[in-house]
């Protein structure tokens, strides 16, 4: 610290000393705003903006979503420090403490619009966060009354019915006296009838986890046997069912790494999913909502789910982005024109080793995406060319073998991302579908073809006279439904369970 930055903290600190008392005066060193807190208290000498008990709890309730999200190393010791002197009941130390780590929340939530992908997905808040506006900063300080601050406070971080849900299955995880659990080491795979001999562990596991409670813990103890039962398998399974495995009651190793997954761990993954479900605002009254994670659709009407099928989304190396966009009409029987990254690394290296590529799979060479006319492939001169230097374009024709299958719902975005059918059904198998080069396949296109069209005011035979017909043909929708594509590894379901869903893009890392 240089002579000049010395004396200016000194004085800063000197003004704050003739404001609070001594036991305050210890924590004023960490402030992070010393500036502005001066100022604050210099301007409300007589203020004491966090006497009321509501505004403290709500405060302290936002910010313990941060500290436990771990976006942040700055607020680790402030909050702790808040803590203590609430504890404590130093009200002089916490007035301080909770305005400057008030300033800091301000400025996070001004920034975090355009700061969403570095912070909340794979991210963390690296640098110290500027000083919030003068605006926000009134907002608060300025306000008549404590009512007044409570509601400024629950208007910056509003929580939804889903929110609320989540955050009493974390506070009922929070208030579980924290344990330290042995880890799950079986070494292949165990199924019922085998051998445990790690069964205690197990056991406390799935207790921690919230799939077994103390009483059906002690009962499966009382068995006093060292083997896999038919009842611990039954509650396996309910444990695969509620992490998005396969419920075959097997314990192999994606049932392990779940069961492994300690107390603090499941605290940060439900935190941080708090903090994400406050960024996506939707329609209430028609949505469809795509759950990257989870691999699901659902159409929603109000708070009535009317739809769901599974999904295929993009490869690690082609993510499916976050966005939201209308859908506007369904297209039977689409062509697909081939994006120019898919077809020179997918499509162009096989074209080049055998010409015959082309014919087999339906695909045409076109000057542009906007050509009716096709170019014979025997025209051009094949030797030159490089998946890189290829000046045509391609388009798959309809049919059957199309990658679009028989459907696209059509949702104009900047990502050129939309939902369709898909013939390669057989995937629909698989526990984890992140197979598309980003678009969103659906299982049951059919069927929601003829939902989306009958919402509209369709008849069955309109649906047939299209679906009928060879040839590419669109249908307008008569009410456009806002698509939202999310990341959630952690909710609460319809029926009040806590779903836990593989990282499948490494977001929560």
């Amino acid at each position: 610290m240089n002579i000049r930055h010395w004396w200016k903290t000194a004085l800063l600190l000197s003004l704050l000393w003739q404001i609070v008392s001594v036991p305050a005066r210890a924590e004023l060193v960490n402030l992070k705003y010393p500036t502005l807190i001066t100022a604050l208290y210099q301007q409300h000498p007589d203020k004491n903006f966090w006497a009321a008990p509501a505004l403290r709890d709500e405060f302290e309730k936002q910010i313990s979503l941060i500290v436990l999200a771990d976006i942040s190393d700055d607020l680790f010791s402030p909050y702790r420090a808040l803590k203590k002197a609430s504890e404590q009941k130093d009200w002089q130390q916490y007035e301080l403490l909770a305005s400057d780590l008030l300033l800091f929340y301000l400025s996070y939530h001004q920034q975090l619009p355009d700061k969403v992908t570095s912070w909340l997905f794979a991210g963390r808040i690296k640098n110290r966060l500027k000083a919030p506006s003068k605006e926000s900063i009134d907002a608060f300080f300025n306000a008549d009354s404590a009512q007044i601050r409570l509601h400024y406070l629950q208007r910056l971080s509003p929580i939804s019915a889903q929110q609320s849900q989540l955050y009493q299955s974390l506070l009922k995880l929070k208030n579980t006296p924290e344990q330290n659990l042995e880890t799950v080491k079986l070494t292949e795979f165990a199924k019922i009838g085998d051998p445990l001999t790690q069964k205690q562990v197990l056991l406390s596991r799935l207790e921690m986890s919230g799939e077994l409670s103390l009483q059906e813990k002690q009962q499966i103890e009382l068995e006093n046997h060292e083997w896999y039962s038919p009842e611990l398998g039954r509650i396996i399974r309910l444990f695969q069912i509620r992490h998005g495995l396969k419920p075959d009651g097997i314990i192999g190793k994606n049932t392990r790494y779940w069961l492994n997954i300690s107390r603090q761990e499941r605290l940060r993954l439900m935190a941080l999913n708090i903090l994400r479900q406050q960024l996506w605002t939707m329609d209430n009254s028609r949505k469809i909502v795509v759950n990257i994670p989870d691999y699901k659709m659902e159409y929603w009407e109000g708070d009535q789910k009317i739809f769901e099928s599974k999904v295929i989304v993009g490869q690690t190396r082609r993510k499916t982005p976050l966005f939201s966009a209308r859908l506007d009409a369904i297209i039977f029987n689409p062509s697909w024109n081939v994006p120019v990254s898919i077809m020179r690394a997918d499509i162009l290296p096989s074209v080049l080793l055998n010409i015959n590529y082309l014919n087999q799979h339906g695909y045409e060479i076109i000057e542009n995406y906007q050509s009716k006319k096709a170019i014979e492939a025997n025209t051009i001169n094949w030797k030159p060319m490089t998946a890189n230097n290829f000046p045509y374009r391609l388009r798959q024709k309809s049919g059957e073998n199309n990658a679009l299958g028989l459907y696209k719902f059509n949702t104009p975005n900047k990502n050129a991302i939309y939902l369709h059918d898909t013939p390669a059904k057989y995937l629909f198998e698989k526990q984890h579908r992140a197979f598309s080069s980003g678009c969103i396949r659906i299982q049951k296109a059919e069927k929601f073809a003829q939902l989306l069209m009958d919402k509209s005011g369709y008849s069955l035979e309109y649906y047939k006279n299209h679906h009928n017909v060879p040839e590419t043909s669109t249908v307008t929708l008569k009410k456009k439904i806002t698509v939202y594509s999310i990341y959630k590894t952690v909710w609460v379901d319809q029926f009040g369970s806590t779903q836990f869903r593989n990282d499948i893009y490494r977001y929560d890392k």
